[in-house]
């Protein structure tokens, strides 16, 4: 009976071993499910539907292999809008056959992909950088023969309303080597408990079956039990019984020819084989089970409430859905800095142009230009920061243009000039005391205006707008909800917005009796005093004291250059407009005439006694405009002026 239940305890832990075992290798399945592309095509992008990954479970993967392979998620809408002026394939999953199966799409005229009256530019072709794209990944290399080198993996969860897109690099068929992988969920929460039961199971069925045969020899006689191999093991369990004295005769014999240190020495060294012996078999126990519960998590079940990666839902339907997350605007923010920045740094105006447009560009051009020629110019503008504040607006759009509205912090550029200076090694003014670095100049926060004028080109800047210390920025919806721009002519807030600039103009150009000048509120206008009517006056008044004969006047216009504005959703709006200022000095046929020198001589080439001067200012201004219906009125936000060019005519 005893051989029986030991080998019947050892026949169960094979079999819970077995199946322990049998989870993580040969009854786990495959650890990932691929479907390759059919055939191979010469188109130069593919798209693959986000509910394409739906129709196979576990965690897909879109892998390439090949070289400038690229890969890119978006929403399904600008995916489309991007690739229909090209022909490309639609890929869908064919989950009998286990492949990718494509169907060729045609292009489109740009105009009528874009949703436009004109063919827009689509460039190159080549996908890489577009702010379209949630996230992307590429190889960059101009050859390649499917070495791992060559490979791109990246795992997507996308939802029903976004897609995937794959190209080479504009020019070239995608490469042959694609397919969606899912990788699947190979938890196997039983297999730790199995293993661990079966090798307890095992560990005591070895002990009972030890134990059967001692007791079997131990039936044979004294002398063979109490001399037998298993005498170890029947004196662990056998209790006082079992480690009694050796016979009588004997013990007398051994008790005459031992002292008594020899005998306690024996005694002691007795009582520890008992004590290992008895600690021996739990020790070897609670081994095997630390051993097999080292396992991963994945082989035990798991208590609590679970978390799943689930794809994210799409986007609840609206009249227009906001084009651009905000993972999209922190990319692009970062770009339009770091090529701001390089640009600042080289004084590169040709640098600007994948990213500035319009009055921003205009006044970093003439600020670069005047900056070559006099080092020490003071008008240095901010350096642009990726460091967003707390204001965003984004137009709610599914064709283009598309317009965001967003506030970041800047750095001095003053003080990224004297960091270039201090950079370059020269010495101290003394030895025991080195330069210290100057304390960085205050700042102020830039609102951008940028603008993407149609699927294949990125945002780009019109506008850079320093902000006034001390405002506060009108309440507005947040950016996730999206926001709409408002026609010039939209005759629901105080003053339409295309008409905000040419007042604001009149303002600069007669003071504050221009006819509107009761719809601004000008207590903390600091631009009026510092420019337009106000400098000509102090700068006649200055030629006068002089005994000199010069005329000085102003003339103000807003620009050809479109103003924006966007609803903050709350019954205003914000308005972005450029304001040039002319700026007219005339020697009235007197022997007093204007000199050009210095920013002017830089920014025109004018040298010496001049006729007549008129330097044109750019004033790039951010209004915010109430509600007709409200009892507030027009404040300047922001302004950043800039000299943008002189003339003598």
């Amino acid at each position: 009976m005893r051989h029986a239940l030991a080998i019947a305890t050892l026949v169960l832990a094979g079999i819970l071993l077995l199946l322990g075992l049998g989870q993580r290798t040969f009854l786990a399945g495959p650890a990932e499910i691929s479907y390759p592309v059919a055939a191979k095509s010469q188109a130069g992008y593919a798209v693959i539907d986000g509910a394409e990954l739906a129709k196979v479970p576990g965690q897909a993967n879109v892998v390439v292999e090949g070289a400038n392979a690229f890969v890119a998620t978006g929403m399904t809408r600008d995916v489309e809008a991007w690739v229909a002026p090209f022909t490309h394939d639609q890929l869908t999953v064919d989950d009998q056959k286990k492949r990718l199966v494509g169907e060729k799409i045609e292009a489109k005229d740009s105009a009528e992909a874009d949703g436009g009256d004109t063919a827009a530019d689509v460039g190159d072709g080549d996908p890489r950088g577009s702010d379209l794209w949630l996230e992307e990944r590429m190889i960059d290399q101009t050859g390649g023969n499917g070495t791992e080198k060559d490979r791109l993996r990246l795992p997507v969860a996308l939802a029903s309303d976004q897609s995937i897109i794959v190209a080479s690099n504009g020019k070239e068929p995608i490469p042959g080597e694609l397919s969606l992988v899912w990788v699947q969920d190979r938890q196997t929460p039983w297999a730790g408990p199995m293993l661990v039961a079966g090798g307890v199971l095992a560990l005591v069925g070895g002990i009972l079956y030890l134990l059967a045969v001692d007791y079997d020899r131990r039936g044979l006689g004294p002398r063979r039990g109490r001399r037998g191999p298993f005498q170890g093991i029947r004196n662990a369990f056998g209790g006082k019984k079992a480690r009694s004295g050796a016979p009588s005769g004997r013990s007398g014999s051994a008790a005459g020819s031992g002292s008594s240190s020899t005998q306690g020495r024996a005694k002691h060294t007795a009582h520890a084989k008992r004590r290992a012996g008895r600690l021996a078999i739990p020790a070897v126990g609670l081994a095997v089970v630390l051993g097999l519960s080292g396992c991963s998590a994945d082989y035990w079940p798991q208590v609590g409430p679970q978390t799943t990666t689930k794809a994210p839902e799409p986007q609840p339907t609206k009249v227009a859905p906001v084009p651009v997350t905000s993972g999209q605007i922190t990319k692009i923010v970062k770009n339009v800095a770091s090529v701001s920045n390089e640009a600042d740094d080289k004084l590169d105006a040709g640098a600007l142009k994948t990213r500035f447009t319009g009055s921003a560009l205009a006044q970093r051009e003439a600020n670069y230009k005047i900056r070559k020629e006099m080092a020490d110019y003071a008008v240095v503008p901010p350096r642009l920061t990726d460091d967003e504040l707390d204001y965003a607006l984004v137009q709610s759009t599914e064709s283009w243009p598309r317009t965001i509205f967003v506030t970041v912090a800047s750095t001095s550029g003053k003080d990224a000039d004297k960091k270039k200076e201090t950079a370059s090694p020269s010495p101290s003014p003394t030895a025991d005391a080195p330069a210290e670095d100057p304390k960085p100049e205050a700042s102020p926060s830039l609102a951008l205006m940028l603008t993407q004028a149609d699927p294949h080109q990125n945002f780009v800047v019109s506008r850079v707008v320093s902000l006034r210390g001390g405002i506060s920025m009108p309440d507005a919806a947040p950016a996730s909800e999206g926001t709409a721009v408002l026609a010039n002519d939209t005759a629901t807030l105080l003053m339409p917005p295309g008409e905000v600039g040419t007042a604001y103009a009149k303002l600069l150009q007669e003071g504050d009796k221009a006819a509107d000048a009761d719809k601004f509120d000008l207590t903390t206008d600091t631009l009026l005093k510092n420019y337009g009517k106000a400098r000509a006056e102090a700068s006649q008044k200055q030629s006068d004291d002089k005994g000199q004969t010069m005329k000085f006047s102003v003339v103000a216009k807003q620009s050809d250059e479109a103003p924006v504005a966007l609803s903050t959703g709350t019954g205003g709006a914000l308005v972005a407009t450029t304001v040039i200022e002319e700026q007219i000095v005339d020697s009235d046929g007197g022997r007093y005439k204007p000199q050009a020198k210095d920013a002017v001589t830089a920014i025109s080439g004018l040298k010496g006694e001049q006729n007549k001067l008129v330097q044109e200012v750019a004033h790039q201004m951010l209004f915010y405009v109430p509600s007709k219906s409200g009892d507030g009125k027009i404040q300047l936000l922001g302004v950043t002026s800039e000299l943008v060019g002189v003339r003598n005519k």
